[in-house]
């Protein structure tokens, strides 16, 4: 059970409704998510997140697929089940097969090709300890052909990844049933 209540469309002001459609609609899913509705309760934090969403997930130059992996592992890693559950949709939604969806909950170092597990692991190494983070590190994305923006977009969706376990986590928003039809 939420320990905010999921504010429905039908409850939810004209502002945050056009909010929900917007993340639905961008999104690709059938509905808005629990993970938004849950924070249509305040409409500054669910345009901070659709704002954060929209311009490190859905925008940018990596692709969404990839960032998608990213998301997943980091949230299999910090052991967020609504982040972990929603992130593997959509990772199913953009074709990833069931071998490496398998892969980022359970053993990154599988994932194939090299270049996406290297940028996973250091998404999750990102995400868990960014001071840890080396000039290898950095050399070691620069040598699979990353640009500074690349990078710097992989450094924010870490962030985002770990933002958004956080907001899941301290709701207990559950898991939406359609993240198991994607």
């Amino acid at each position: 059970m939420s320990h905010l209540e999921i504010l429905e469309p039908e409850e939810a002001s004209e502002e945050v409704c056009a909010l929900y459609m917007d993340f639905q609609r961008r999104m690709g899913f059938p509905s808005a998510p629990n993970f938004i509705m849950v924070q249509g309760h305040s409409l500054a934090a669910a345009s901070g997140t659709w704002g954060l969403v929209q311009n490190t997930l859905v925008g940018g130059s990596l692709p969404r697929t990839l960032k998608e992996m990213v998301f997943a592992a980091i949230s299999a890693d910090r052991r967020c089940q609504y982040c972990e559950a929603a992130h593997l949709a959509c990772c199913r939604m953009l074709g990833v097969d069931d071998e490496t969806l398998e892969k980022l909950s359970t053993n990154v170092e599988d994932v194939d090709p090299v270049k996406a597990r290297d940028i996973i692991k250091f998404g999750i190494k990102c995400a868990r300890d960014p001071q840890a983070l080396t000039k290898l590190d950095f050399d070691h994305l620069r040598s699979h052909d990353l640009r500074e923006s690349e990078i710097m977009e992989l450094i924010s969706m870490s962030a985002l990844a770990v933002y958004a376990n956080i907001v899941a986590d301290a709701t207990a928003v559950p898991p939406d049933e359609m993240f198991g039809r994607l």
